[in-house]
């Protein structure tokens, strides 16, 4: 995929998907409930993981002179 354009995506898509959700909590569709359900030690335990792997997926990723 070309690298430019990868932020219009991402530029497009957020605010797609927040008035999806905004629309969905509206009409009555509660989409946090499903995050209430899980427990808090995961989030505690992916998030950290989460963010090292794409810390590394980043700098191996990162062009060397």
């Amino acid at each position: 995929m070309n690298r430019e354009a990868v932020p219009l995506i991402i530029g497009i898509l957020v605010p797609v998907v927040l008035v999806a959700l905004i629309t969905l909590y509206v009409s009555g569709y509660d989409i946090t409930e499903y995050l209430r359900k899980i427990d808090i030690i995961y989030y505690i335990l992916v998030l950290p993981f989460g963010l090292g792997l794409m810390a590394a997926i980043l700098w191996f990723r990162k062009p060397r002179d």
